[in-house]
């Protein structure tokens, strides 16, 4: 990997991995004694890409945009690290500026080695990991100065999407309200890590050892990442009020594809591995009662072809999803009418059915011929799926 000014616009690649900042277990990068003036940065904001135009370019120039205004009251207190993974093409003009740094990985090597490449040359005394379909929120910076000043235990922390997914599809619109609803429906103390809009103190960072390389695609290697900072004792904390835009846009393949091979799959293995099922996020208790009565209720309606009073069954399958996740489906309902909200119901049934489907041939599978890892294994399709 290299790593280039953002105004070079030379192109060359190197096969070795840039090491990690080669600094003591422990040591923190700690702003100049003159306020924050000065070349250590008190925050790196690192977006990994593939590409310097579609949806990353609105969430870079933000980014970007939020890193000039610290920097314009504090100089050098706040830094952009583009990774670019792969080869990256000559880098745009709105790059080009003191407080941006850019490095590539020299070929696809997948966003846990980008963002790893970002860290190597980051200065901040925290890191701050950002997807490149990501668009942060004015105050996002701000806020998660704001959350490790108030707590000096505090290691890591995620946000939030925000209510107004910006893809206007049914899938899309379904997919990030979920995912949004998940995450402001479980604040405090959490357990794993999000890298879509997270930050870590970077001593602690270097401590683990960083993401693990070995996921190749967008995967689960935030949440094992968030996992080994929590086995070391490390505080995580989920605040809902750091907030951000998601831009992706989802189909019901991409939906399905990504859930279960990158999803449900590898973090059900890393969760046998670690001997430990906790109840936060997705596989709380009442997602884990979903999931069962998701499965009854199709099942039900299968049985009531050939016999009629498994429709009893279905009811009652059918009134416990909408009691169990009534605070989801009111927000489908007040974003975007009853029909979405029909729509979403079907949708989040079918997210139940396959997510626990995947937990349960997972547990079976690991029981019967022993657990694989959980770097994900895609077949040409699949990836194919991912990338697009």
């Amino acid at each position: 990997m290299i790593s280039r000014p953002a105004d070079d616009r030379s192109s060359t690649s190197l096969t070795e991995q840039l090491p990690l900042p080669q600094r003591s277990a422990g040591e923190q990068v700690s702003p100049p004694a003159d306020g924050f003036a000065g070349s250590a940065a008190t925050v790196s904001l690192i977006m990994p890409t593939t590409s310097w135009t579609g949806m990353f370019e609105p969430c870079g120039r933000q980014a970007l945009a939020l890193c000039e205004a610290i920097c314009s009251e504090w100089p050098g207190a706040a830094q952009l690290v583009i990774a670019f993974d792969g080869v990256a093409p000559p880098t745009p003009q709105w790059l080009a500026g003191p407080n941006v740094r850019v490095v590539e990985t020299g070929r696809r090597l997948g966003p846990a080695v980008a963002r790893n490449a970002g860290a190597a040359v980051a200065r901040g005394e925290f890191l701050f990991f950002v997807d490149g379909d990501v668009l942060l929120a004015p105050n996002a910076v701000d806020r998660v100065l704001e959350l490790f000043a108030a707590d000096p235990e505090l290691i890591a922390l995620f946000g939030a999407y925000d209510d107004e997914p910006s893809a206007p599809g049914t899938v899309s619109q379904f997919r990030n309200l979920l995912h949004h609803h998940t995450h402001v429906s479980h604040p405090g103390k959490a357990g794993s890590f999000w890298s879509g809009c997270g930050a870590i103190r970077t001593a602690a960072f270097l401590d683990v050892g960083g993401f693990d390389e070995r996921f190749g695609t967008p995967c689960v290697e935030d949440i094992e990442l968030g996992m080994r900072i929590a086995s070391n004792g490390g505080k995580i904390l989920l605040d809902p009020t750091l907030r951000c835009k998601h831009l992706k846009e989802w189909t019901l393949r991409s939906m399905v594809v990504t859930d279960i091979f990158c999803r449900a799959k590898p973090w059900t293995q890393l969760l046998l591995a670690a001997g430990d099922l906790p109840v936060s996020l997705n596989i709380d208790w009442q997602g884990r009662v979903s999931g069962v009565c998701a499965l009854m209720l199709v099942a039900a309606l299968v049985a009531a072809v050939v016999w009629p009073p498994a429709l009893w069954l279905a009811g009652g399958c059918f009134a416990a999803l909408a009691v169990l996740n009534r605070s989801f489906y009111s927000l489908c309902l007040g974003k975007r009418g009853l029909t979405f909200a029909a729509v979403s119901f079907a949708l989040h049934v079918l997210y139940f059915c396959y997510a626990s489907l995947t937990f349960g041939v997972v547990v079976l599978q690991t029981k019967l011929f022993g657990a694989e890892s959980p770097v994900p294994q895609l077949m040409a399709s699949e990836s194919s799926v991912l990338e697009g």
